[in-house]
């Protein structure tokens, strides 16, 4: 490809890019709850927005997106709208006080968005860690704007009882979910609970389970022993023998976890899952090389419902475009296979279809603020299928990747601390 700078691109793929970045931003505010500054799970194509249940791993997605907004020059009261969120999560909004184990302090996966009400959901420890690592990005990004929200973030992450998230320090494993103070459902390494071990140490920098957790298993030198699979000579980290993981998995400690970013060791992990979820889309019946993106995502309409796809494991193989965008850092040619895909398939912003004015309806809602989940095989039929949600946290990945495209990297890694930082 010609390039792989933002400055360079050709100037019609260069305004694909910007209507598309700021769309990504766009998804993030018609999800918002304008009182409680809590954000929906997903954005309703079809429906009213924003929805009533909030998703505690979607709103702290949904503070990075407002320093995206912010660092763009997108909205000029984003750094109200963060420590609006902020109050609400901490209790200081009346009307909502948001779901939290008790004993733990760990925080409730769905909540009614105006009152922070449990939605019969697990208290999460991943979700809990992405809506506490949002607040410390916002924090750090507005620390001159609204020194306020780093001290709530930081009260945020102290008032959690890490501890429990350990149920195996030598190998890796992180309890799922907060049970009456305890952890239980564990998970074994490798996998997005990289992020739990991460904040769990800069929480409780002290605690000398967590403290191993980390250095045993997820510190930079410990990267390359972590469990691998065979991909056609590549080797991809994954959690059981034989199976392969979401490419989500692989981009959302890539992007939230300093170290990781950082790692010329997962980097190169990194760019095996890429080249991965690539090849293996090449082998697919009639699929052009720009359809590609094992994610997760809601399927309703088509099969089934939310399913996070994965090679060897894809019902229906869904293509993500938002996978594309979260691996732009590596893979910085993916920008014109979302070209290609807006201005072949999916041209959403100026589509029009005179002979049928509720495919052009369905078809311009459905794609509102972009690309996200695709069926090749629908994409041309007259029953075309409509997406009828967005899952924000899975959206991320496209800001994210848009974001590191235009600024680098450092934008992210800059913005968190690192392990060194409590490990001195």
């Amino acid at each position: 490809m010609p390039t792989n700078t933002y400055e360079a691109l050709p100037s019609q793929v260069k305004a694909f890019f910007d209507r598309q970045y700021k769309d990504s931003y766009a998804l993030f505010e018609a999800s918002r709850h304008p009182k409680t500054g809590l954000y929906a799970d997903g954005y309703m194509t079809l429906g009213e927005n924003p929805d009533f249940r909030s998703s505690i791993a979607a709103t702290g997605v949904g503070l990075i997106s407002l320093a995206v907004a912010d660092k763009e020059g997108w909205d000029e009261h984003a750094a109200k709208k963060a420590l609006i969120t902020l109050k609400a999560v901490s209790g200081e909004i009346d009307g909502c006080r948001v779901a939290r184990d008790e004993k733990s302090g760990f925080f409730a996966h769905f909540v009614d968005m105006e009152t922070g009400e449990n939605l019969d959901s697990e208290f999460s420890t991943i979700d809990t860690t992405l809506l506490v690592t949002g607040a410390l990005f916002a924090g750090k990004h507005f620390a001159e704007k609204e020194p306020k929200i780093m001290e709530m973030a930081e009260e945020l992450l102290s008032s959690i009882d890490w501890n429990i998230v350990v149920a195996d320090k030598d190998n890796g494993v992180i309890h799922m979910i907060s049970k009456n103070g305890e952890g239980i459902a564990p998970l074994p390494a490798y996998n997005e609970y990289v992020m739990v071990s991460y904040l769990a140490l800069l929480g409780r920098p002290d605690d000398e389970d967590i403290k191993a957790l980390w250095l045993n298993n997820f510190a930079e030198d410990k990267i390359n022993k972590l469990p691998q699979e065979d991909f056609r000579g590549l080797a991809v980290l994954n959690d059981h023998p034989g199976a392969f993981l979401s490419s989500f998995v692989h981009q959302f400690p890539y992007y939230l976890v300093p170290e990781y970013a950082e790692s010329k060791t997962y980097l190169e992990y990194y760019k095996n899952a890429c080249l991965a979820d690539r090849m293996k889309w090449t082998e697919l019946e009639d699929v052009p090389s720009y359809i590609w993106g094992y994610g997760a995502g809601p399927n309703d309409g088509l099969f089934g419902g939310y399913h996070a796809d994965r090679i060897n494991d894809a019902p229906h193989n869904i293509a993500s475009s938002y996978i594309i965008g979260g691996y732009l850092p590596v893979y910085p040619a993916g920008i014109y296979d979302l070209y290609a895909q807006y201005s072949l398939h999916i041209p959403y912003d100026v589509y029009t279809n005179p002979e049928d004015k509720e495919d052009e309806e369905k078809f311009k809602a459905a794609y509102k603020y972009g690309l996200h989940r695709l069926s090749w095989w629908h994409l041309e039929q007259p029953d075309r299928w409509y997406p009828t949600k967005v899952t924000l946290i899975d959206w991320s990945s496209m800001l994210y990747g848009l974001a590191a495209f235009k600024h680098g990297m450092s934008f992210f890694s800059t913005n968190l601390p690192r392990v060194s930082s409590v490990l001195r």
